[in-house]
């Protein structure tokens, strides 16, 4: 490896193992959306009685799913572990669980824990893990779940999404936002597990700022960032976009610019292609020209506080974030006296391409018996519903995963028009590597691209071959 700046964190890394990422959730402060006055009081979860548009016009479940007669189903008790409830029992998940157990006529019961109540979570699963424990499903960070499945802990969904009594039809699949299902495979064709939940990582744009600046439209292009980051402010200094090289941000504008760096083909990392090149390139040119401010994430633990409060305090036109991180946005008052407007913008490319990176909560079912696996399916089943969903993003911020959950949550986003404002990103959403090698195949390439700015006597060029090599030593280290 040839990344100077940072290589110490992931050799440090590789040596422990410790390949998992903090627990995904970050709570949201003062200004989480409150349950008490959303629709979670007025619109009933799905009820999973014929699972199946089949079985919904014959008014008679299919014989038999998968094998497993519906009566072997009765009495069955499930542990389902989530890790990130945000509020007291009888809320938030466990009330959805509870829903589940009061309608479901099968006669299973699920049995919800929440593993979020440690410091963290996913290491105190992983340790669970070791000691036999295992439930029977979970909802968690999918960027653990390859790792999972490929452990042996998990099954492969993909045979319960093509049953004719219990999978989901064609055009239920196609609620789903296509960069998210569609992608959601590893090594092709294995479904670890289902996306639930997302957040997705934005930029977070001054909109008052931009207009007293002279600047008629938000930004439509890569083109229209640069040239709206250069903007001299009244001290004569650029308006600025804070570039922060975390690995979602580089993803997104990579994903913006029309490329990929994992081929589907070959589960390959390829880093130097066209489009990546031609986005390091613009990302350097942006630095060096002074319009893009480094805010460095490690090992720095206050970057995130830096870089909202230069957004807040006008010190940077633009930002890049998480939604989750909206209520950090508190622009002071400007000339007339209230905060500035501020809306929330996809990454975009050089032809106007935009997409956001999702950070997806997914559900995964754990190996156990058929019995317990299919009803553990049809649970999952539930949860993705989209008035199960719609339920879930008014209890945590969350936002759903299927677009046609979008219908339960119109008084929802009337009532939080923040939260709202990142509805209409969510078609541009795309999932990062579902694969076990990218948990630390993303710092080297943070640790890239920051070296692309802060090296500039190195050519983008050499600096991406040397990350494809990178890439390629832990791609082939996460299957040993």
């Amino acid at each position: 490896m040839k990344f100077a700046h940072h290589s110490t964190r992931i050799l440090f890394l590789l040596l422990l193992g410790l390949i998992l990422p903090a627990c995904g959730a970050l709570p949201f402060p003062d200004g989480t959306p409150d349950a008490e006055s959303s629709l979670v009081q007025t619109i009933p979860p799905g009820t999973l009685t014929a699972i199946s548009e089949l079985a919904m016009t014959t008014e008679t479940p299919a014989p038999n799913p998968l094998g497993v007669p519906w009566a072997d189903l009765d009495g069955l008790e499930l542990d389902f572990w989530y890790v990130w409830d945000l509020d007291e029992p009888g809320m938030g998940m466990n009330a959805i669980a509870d829903r589940f157990n009061e309608e479901n006529e099968w006669g299973i019961t699920v049995i919800p824990r929440d593993q979020g109540l440690v410091l963290d979570p996913l290491t105190s699963v992983e340790a669970a893990f070791e000691e036999g424990l295992v439930p029977h499903l979970m909802v968690g960070d999918s960027a653990v779940i390859a790792g999972w499945y490929q452990s042996g802990l998990t099954v492969d969904l993909t045979r319960f999404l093509n049953d004719q009594g219990v999978g989901m039809s064609a055009k239920e699949q196609e609620a789903f936002y296509p960069g998210l299902a569609g992608e959601f495979y590893l090594d092709g064709s294995v479904r670890p597990g289902w996306p639930f939940s997302q957040s997705v990582q934005v930029i977070y744009y001054n909109e008052s700022w931009a207009n007293e600046l002279g600047i008629k439209s938000i930004p439509l292009s890569a083109e229209d960032f640069h040239a709206q980051s250069c903007r001299l402010t009244e001290n004569g200094t650029p308006a600025g976009l804070v570039i922060s090289p975390q690995a979602a941000n580089i993803l997104s504008f990579i994903f913006a610019y029309g490329g990929d760096p994992l081929d589907s083909a070959d589960g390959l990392y390829d880093f130097s292609s066209v489009e990546i090149k031609e986005f390091a390139n613009d990302w350097r040119e942006l630095y060096l020209d002074d319009c893009g401010k480094l805010i460095s994430n490690y090992p720095n633990p206050m970057a995130i506080e830096g870089e909202y409060e230069r957004f807040n305090q006008r010190k940077a036109l633009m930002i890049m974030g998480s939604t989750l991180m909206q209520a950090h946005i508190q622009t002071g008052p400007n000339s007339s006296g209230r905060g500035d407007d501020w809306q929330m913008l996809p990454f975009l490319g050089p032809e106007g391409t935009r997409a956001v990176v999702s950070d997806v909560q997914s559900v995964v079912v754990f190996k156990t018996s058929p019995e317990e696996e299919l009803a553990s399916w049809l649970f999952l089943k539930y949860l993705v519903s989209p008035e199960v969903q719609a339920e879930w993003s008014q209890y945590s911020g969350y936002y759903p995963t299927r677009e046609d959950s979008l219908r339960f949550l119109r008084k929802f986003g009337r009532d939080n028009p923040s939260w709202a404002g990142g509805l209409d990103l969510l078609k541009y959403s795309r999932s990062a590597p579902l694969h076990p090698s990218w948990q630390t195949v993303q710092l080297a390439v943070e640790d890239a691209f920051e070296e692309l700015l802060i090296r500039p006597e190195q050519s983008p060029e050499a600096q991406l071959e040397a990350l494809d090599q990178a890439a390629a030593e832990l791609l082939e280290w996460s299957q040993e």
